[in-house]
């Protein structure tokens, strides 16, 4: 940060870094000590020159009973110091930091593994709080005593799997945006998407001195989406698990299937690290682990970068790409050697490599296999880039797991299911429901749309409905009861089940007008997805302080007001170096700083706007500032000194109007969709990095259309899989301003007979409470058949997924039969896909199926059949997928036509 306007050269404080000096760095010393006079020397450094980068003084980590410390506190205060996160140093105390390393220590005293854990393996994988992305909490501190309790006198093993039952008992699996819920919150709403779950499981081991980190695969190969698991140490080596999925064994879950279809899985250490894993990366605070050895076959995919006069393209970036949500996401970034080569080991299934330095660009498909040779890409011009391109993309082939559990096992497991979702359904009954979120309203005086509003306010708060109730009440009592519900309003719907009475009380205190209090882009205290800090009064201070400063700040236009505060904020330094993943800063935190990485800033800069009542935003699409002035009209302001992206002319009046076209009858697809089925992707001149927009998730082309890109090197991707995972992509450029139509490489021989199935197999039918055939309830022509597992969770993607089959009216173009294996189990499943005729699979119609396409048994959950009653399959898919609806559409479409 060599832009700041000085450095203070500080001491290292003292009875903090002074103390760990004291370990004695003997060889015998190092073994047995958890923080090794190397390491503990590195630790100072690298704090050292944190904290003087960022012109902190000493008092920032001072903690106030320094005499207390021991030895052991006193070295991982140094290590979580030297290496935690900007916003983790900022934003917490170091009292907060001292609890939580007692409680660690004390773990490490109290359970009977706790000493037989490496002492490196404590330091990365046990003493860090942090896991993904959560606001750190007290879930730890809170919890160590009763975790404790539950698994004193087992074994290592036997205490992760309990743990892992602990955890279902109080949490399952709900999608949900991608701010990732600290471990207290997931546990008050009992609900995560798996990076929760995954984070929660984490802390949760982690709790009691079992070393445990969370594994990524960052995108699937076979289908969209990604997912996120738990591995954990035990007696010596690592172990995976399903985190709050409990399973009868450990290195057993429900996506052992597709993960062996992975191309990349990956873990991040906090600090400094090094393993038996691949190296992917490190920053000054973490290190980046390829642990895809651990899983899948692995090869080395290899590029070799060379410039157009055909030297080698040392210093170009590199990126190992992977079709998924219709883009081609980085997997691994590389820089390359002075040679222009750069490599990573990945699964055995295809991706695009794309290379790039300053505005050259070239890209090339690669199969990954051990006998690949490596890719020769030569950079280019934009110019020279290929108007269309089109990739057939294969993943690894799909592979049968292995079953590591007895029948035996597995019944007792499936009973500790059902008696943990029993604990979990007792709690969440003492949610609020909309019965008794309308009962709400109508105390509140409330009918029409503000009682609907109210009522799914109270839904949505599930654990946090206190603080909702409370909040709504004391505003009726104060006569403001609209403004709340506006409040509320303004805010993303998994917000209700965590915001604390303080962000709420701080964000209502604002005296604006009643209509300034229906403008969501003034009251709302979210920007991102950043976590809630009660910060208004202090936003109030600091815009007086920009205020006091600056001519007619408030009797000028709303124009003035804005380029007051940007230029305010473009004072502030602009650095992630020691926040790499880019976690935003509190308000506070930024502006103590005066400076931050870019997120940072960019929420202070709308929150101070909001502040000083001008009406901002964050522009997902481009990734920019926008405020409106007094005519509605949107005004870009930088974080960065205004200048054109393309020509640092600093003008921003050029637009690039987006022009989409499709003919809706051209495919089977009705509506295509953002990140499913297209994305629009853009190329900066100076490092011509492949970006994809950040349009909203499943937005239309009717509803990003007109948008002005910010950028003119762009790009358009469409993409569509077949059944068995391949990936039909087309890459093409997107002029400025002229209607571009949207187009997808299609198979023209999508419908086969694949195999047969005997459509007079009985089921029991839930409805008429008696055996029928599938050809009494389907009558004559296709039918599409599911079989689905409760407390599954790629059961409950694909039933989400078929909603996408319904026409306007809300029923299914073909009879749908949904089956559970066991009688009683499908009420938890039918809510996802009443349309269904449900029932039980009492007479083998699995094992049909299996027979019927030559296919090793046990199938795996879900299975998804589109049969026609003269016994013929023509669509089949088992396991964990994405996006299944539009893949069957697709066949239903090829029949239609065929017919």
């Amino acid at each position: 940060m060599s832009h700041r306007h000085h450095l203070l050269t500080i001491s290292i404080i003292t009875l903090l870094l002074d103390s760990a000096l004291f370990v004695s760095c003997s060889r015998e010393s190092r073994e047995a000590t958890l923080f090794p006079d190397n390491v503990l020397r590195l630790a100072q450094q690298d704090l050292g020159r944190k904290l003087d980068d960022l012109s902190l003084d000493q008092s920032a980590l001072e903690v106030s009973d320094t005499d207390s410390l021991t030895k052991d506190e006193s070295a991982a205060l140094t290590f979580l110091y030297a290496y935690m996160d900007l916003p983790d140093l900022m934003d917490h105390t170091p009292e907060y930091y001292l609890a939580n390393v007692r409680t660690a220590l004390q773990a490490r005293e109290e359970l009977p593994w706790g000493k037989k854990v490496p002492a490196k393996l404590f330091r990365h994988f046990v003493l860090p709080l942090r896991v993904n992305n959560e606001f750190l909490d007290d879930f730890r501190t809170t919890y160590y005593t009763e975790l404790r309790d539950l698994v004193q006198g087992m074994t290592m093993e036997e205490a992760v799997l309990e743990l892992n039952h602990w955890s279902h008992q109080h949490i399952t699996y709900a999608p949900s945006d991608g701010r990732t819920l600290p471990p207290m919150s997931t546990l008050r709403n009992a609900l995560g998407r798996c990076g929760e779950q995954s984070t929660f499981v984490t802390a949760v081991l982690r709790t009691v001195g079992i070393p445990a980190r969370q594994v990524y695969t960052p995108r699937w190969a076979h289908t969209d989406n990604n997912h996120a698991w738990v591995e954990a140490w035990v007696d010596g080596e690592w172990h995976y698990l399903g985190a709050s999925e409990p399973a009868p064994v450990l290195d057993n879950a429900w996506f052992d299937a597709p993960v062996l279809r992975a191309m990349l899985l990956h873990t991040t250490a906090f600090g400094h690290y090094s393993g038996d894993e691949e190296w992917l990366g490190e920053t000054p605070v973490s290190t980046e682990l390829n642990v895809s050895d651990n899983y899948v076959p692995t090869a080395t995919a290899k590029a070799r970068v060379l410039r157009p006069d055909g030297t080698p393209a040392e210093g170009a970036e590199v990126t190992f790409r992977l079709y998924n949500y219709a883009e081609l996401y980085p997997l691994v970034r590389r820089t390359a050697n002075k040679l222009g080569e750069a490599s990573v080991k990945l699964g055995l299934g295809d991706i695009v490599i794309v290379a790039n330095e300053g505005p050259l660009i070239a890209m090339q498909k690669l199969t990954v296999r051990p006998d690949a040779e490596p890719v020769e890409l030569t950079l280019g011009s934009w110019e020279e880039l290929p108007d269309e391109q089109s990739f057939l993309l294969t993943p690894p082939a799909e592979k049968r797991p292995s079953t590591r559990f007895t029948p035996e096992q597995e019944e007792q497991n499936n009973l500790r299911l059902a008696q943990n979702d029993s604990i979990r359904h007792a709690y969440t009954a003492t949610f609020p429901t909309r019965e008794g979120g309308y009962e709400l309203a109508k105390s509140l005086g409330l009918s029409g749309k503000k009682a609907d509003q109210v009522a799914e306010y109270a839904v949505l708060s599930r654990g946090n409905h206190e603080v909702i109730t409370s909040f709504l009440k004391k505003a009726h009592s104060n006569g403001r009861i609209d403004d709340a519900i506006s409040l509320l309003g303004s805010l993303r719907p998994k917000d209700l089940g965590d915001i604390s009475a303080a962000v709420l009380a701080d964000s209502f205190h604002r005296d604006l007008t009643p209509e300034q209090w229906q403008n969501p882009d003034i009251i709302c205290p979210r920007v991102m997805l950043e976590p809630l800090f009660p910060s208004e009064r202090e936003l109030k201070l600091w815009v007086d302080d920009i205020a006091s400063t600056t001519p007619d700040f408030y009797s000028g236009t709303l124009s003035d007001r804005a380029e007051a505060i940007g230029e305010y904020i473009r004072t502030f330094w602009v650095d992630d170096r020691y926040n790499p993943r880019r976690m935003p800063m509190s308000p506070a935190a930024t502006w103590k700083l005066h400076g931050g990485d870019e997120r940072s800033l960019t929420i202070l800069l709308v929150r101070l706007l909001r502040t000083a009542e001008v009406p901002a935003r964050y522009d997902t699409a481009n990734g920019v500032v926008l405020y409106t002035d007094e005519s509605g009209a949107d005004h870009l302001l930088r974080i960065a000194a205004p200048q054109d992206p393309e020509t640092g002319t600093g003008d921003d009046t050029r637009t690039c109007p987006l022009q989409l076209t499709y003919k809706e009858p051209q495919s089977f697809l009705k509506k295509p969709l953002y990140e499913v089925h297209y994305t629009v992707n853009y190329l900066k001149e100076e490092d011509s990095h492949l970006t994809t927009y950040g349009f909203d998730y499943e937005a239309e082309p009717a509803d990003i259309n007109g948008t002005n890109l910010l950028y003119t090197r762009n790009l358009l991707s469409t993409g569509i899989r077949q059944a068995d995972g391949t990936a039909r992509y087309l890459l093409r450029k997107l002029p400025c301003g002229v209607p571009t139509e949207l187009h997808f490489d299609i198979n023209d021989d999508l419908v086969n007979v694949i195999g047969e199935l005997d459509a007079e197999n009985l089921y029991f039918d839930h409805r008429a409470q008696a055996e029928k055939s599938i050809l009494s309830t389907t009558g004559r022509g296709y039918y599409l058949l599911v079989l689905a597992r409760p407390h599954h969770e790629p059961s409950d993607h694909i039933l989400r997924d078929l909603q996408s089959l319904l026409d306007d009216t809300g029923a299914f173009p073909i009879p749908v039969v949904a089956l559970t294996p066991d009688k009683g189990q499908q009420q938890i499943l039918q809510a996802l896909l009443p349309q269904a005729t449900w029932g039980t699979d009492t007479q083998g119609i699995l094992g049909s199926i299996a027979a019927g396409m030559e296919q090793e048994q046990p199938l795996e959950f879900p299975v998804v059949v589109v049969a026609d009653t003269f016994n013929r399959i023509v669509f089949f898919s088992q396991g964990y997928t994405i996006g299944i609806g539009d893949r069957i559409a697709a066949v239903l479409e090829s029949i239609r036509m065929e017919d």
